[in-house]
């Protein structure tokens, strides 16, 4: 059987169910196939006299209007064929979605005819499952998408929820359009890593996941994404995911660090902190060659301030301490309180001659500081300090462990030598 236009048309209409209309622009004359009319539940017969007006009738009146806007965008030469999609009355009294496609007929010579021929397709299922996923989006706390990335690295959004308009101030119409919008508002710090993750997910094909914040008004928020991807044939790769708006969770991380590395009594950074920032700074001057020094401070008679004057007096004692050693200390120094009545003052891009110096400027405030108890007596209150440098050449303190030792030692010699001095050591240089 020779396979003949007329047959590949009519195998292709049946195949996908299309029904098909003609109409002529200048004389009204329409012609639909019994697929057509078969599409809401009619034969043609039951619709005859079939005329254009029947098609009227049966759209809603709402799509019929942006049916018509979009017929006049197409013979105007706005669009390059007419499409919409409109609501068509069902013989059961329900509304189908149906998507209407169609352009103007073209003579031998190329030139455009008075006939519009189209085709009528049932998406409502489509349309069904669209709102579905619609409504289901408004229910959940982030943006739901689709996100594409071909084999030649174009990418863009199939899909995406409404919240996009609270999460990027964009509407889900113009991420459509360009996806590059919305990577243009990740926070530029963040924004190679997020392109990264991408990367590595798509060439693994393992799950995408990544924090990163974005800026959109000139404020700053937390986001987090997650998404499978999944592999064609072709190579082009989709995500399905989802972003959520982790804002308010990092606020509470970042709290919760703060607190676990800070002092509640003075508000200053505690041991843990310290030697966190020991053991960056070993590794750094490791690397660079960078120098820091480090200063042990020890308060004299801690016990007896507390046993003459209270534990309330002696936590007063130690918050004043932690004011002077602020004041005197410059932004780039790490203060902490590391235990009951001590005292570190880490001092990056610092040798041990200044940083001595600075101990004894602390020694002489704090000796010259009158506190009064809660009964009225006035007394004073000292310590002790221990300074060694860190150089990176090598030397006795070769670890954090061996630094602090060596600080610790010199603090016992400030001690042993009669207290409220300043005992610097240089061994490790």
């Amino acid at each position: 059987m020779e396979l003949t236009p007329e047959i590949r048309l009519k195998a292709i209409l049946e195949g996908t169910g299309a029904g098909t209309w003609e109409w002529n622009l200048d004389s009204g004359e329409v012609i639909y196939n019994p697929r057509w009319a078969e599409l809401l539940g009619y034969s043609l017969e039951e619709l005859e006299p079939v005329t254009f007006k029947t098609w009227e009738d049966l759209c809603h009146p709402v799509d019929l209007q942006n049916a018509r806007e979009a017929l006049a965008s197409y013979l105007d030469g706005q669009n390059p064929q007419f499409e919409c999609v409109v609501r068509m009355l069902h013989k059961s009294g329900d509304w189908r979605y149906i998507h209407t496609r169609g352009c103007l007929l073209t003579d031998d010579h190329g030139h455009n005819t008075r006939w519009l021929m189209g085709t009528h397709l049932d998406v409502t299922r489509e349309k069904v499952s669209e709102h579905q996923l619609e409504q289901l989006s408004k229910s959940l706390p982030g943006i739901i998408y689709t996100f594409v990335m071909e084999p030649d690295g174009h990418y863009y959004f199939r899909y995406v929820s409404e919240k996009t308009q609270d999460f990027y101030g964009l509407s889900p119409a113009q991420c459509l359009q360009d996806a590059e919008l919305i990577f243009n508002l990740v926070y530029p710090d963040d924004l190679a890593a997020l392109r990264e993750s991408i990367a590595v997910s798509a060439e693994t094909l393992s799950e995408w996941v990544c924090e990163y914040r974005v800026q959109v008004a000139g404020r700053v928020t937390w986001l987090s994404g997650v998404a499978q991807p999944e592999k064609d044939p072709d190579g082009t790769i989709t995500w399905h995911g989802m972003v959520t708006n982790i804002d308010r969770q990092k606020t509470l991380e970042q709290e919760l660090e703060q607190l676990s590395i800070t002092d509640e009594l003075t508000g200053l950074f505690n041991r843990r902190y310290m030697l966190r920032k020991l053991q960056e700074s070993v590794a750094q001057s490791e690397r660079y060659g960078e120098t820091f020094s480090l200063i042990s401070l020890d308060i004299d008679f801690f016990k007896a301030i507390n046993d003459s004057y209270g534990h309330p007096m002696g936590d007063g004692v130690l918050k004043r301490f932690a004011e002077i050693i602020d004041a005197r200390t410059r932004k780039t120094d790490v203060v902490a309180r590391t235990g009951g009545e001590e005292f570190m003052i880490f001092m990056p891009n610092t040798g041990l001659s200044e940083a001595g110096h600075v101990a004894e400027l602390l020694r002489t405030a704090m000796e010259s500081e009158r506190f009064v108890s809660f009964e009225g007596k006035v007394f004073n209150v000292t310590f002790s300090a221990g300074v060694v440098n860190w150089s990176g050449e090598g030397g006795e303190h070769t670890s954090v462990r061996d630094l602090l030792a060596a600080c610790d030692q010199s603090l016992y010699a400030a001690k042993r030598s009669g207290r409220n001095r300043v005992v610097a050591d240089n061994n490790g240089q």
